[in-house]
């Protein structure tokens, strides 16, 4: 018995000097950076923080589209970035903020048209306003989808699809559906009343 412990002993002694050097051996990356535990790598630059410093260029509007094309990420990835950049931080005057920046959100929206924008632009509202319980911001989100509606930025049939796939969704309980509704209930009854017209 005292062998195989003395056996064991020897084998730990010899495996740990070891497995202290592995750990410490610098592991050298594609790109030929050395990392290693005392040396982390820096972090990359997140989507949010590249749309915050590009909207501090002070580009104009119409160069918008052209950047959010040369972004590789999913669409929805980058209109969540360019709506955190945007609003970070509103909570109260949520509806003044985006009737302010909302040449933006046309643009970004007109961007891509084709991949369902109008539906990424309703999903990044809903994220927003349900994100670290952003109460001052939900009570405002009719507003706000009133404020786009009117400017043609999100068009009654997307808005009724985003909502009826909320308040059936995983998300169901989202104060933002509540929220929601009375605007959602307009929309139904002004389609009602022009189709009586017609």
């Amino acid at each position: 018995m005292k062998e195989q412990l003395s056996a064991v002993t020897a084998e730990m002694v010899i495996l740990c000097p070891r497995e202290a050097i592995e750990k410490k051996a610098p592991i050298s990356k594609s790109n030929g950076d050395v990392v290693n535990a005392e040396n982390p790598p820096q972090e990359e630059k997140n989507l949010v923080q590249e749309m915050k410093e590009y909207l501090k260029k002070g580009s104009p509007i119409s160069e918008l589209k052209s950047f959010i094309s040369s972004l590789s990420e999913p669409p929805q990835d980058v209109m969540d970035a360019l709506f955190n950049a945007l609003f970070d931080g509103v909570g109260k005057g949520f509806a003044k903020e985006v009737t302010k920046k909302k040449n933006y959100l046309a643009a970004a929206a007109a961007t891509t048209q084709e991949d369902g924008s109008q539906m990424h632009l309703l999903n990044s509202i809903g994220t927003f306003c349900g994100k670290n319980g952003n109460e001052e911001a939900v009570k405002e989100v009719a507003l706000v989808l009133k404020a786009l509606y009117d400017q043609d930025i999100i068009e009654e049939e997307f808005v009724l699809e985003w909502y009826n796939k909320g308040v059936t969704g995983a998300e169901k309980s989202s104060p933002v559906w509540k929220n929601v509704k009375p605007f959602v209930e307009w929309l139904q009854s002004a389609e009602s009343e022009s189709e009586e017209e017609d």
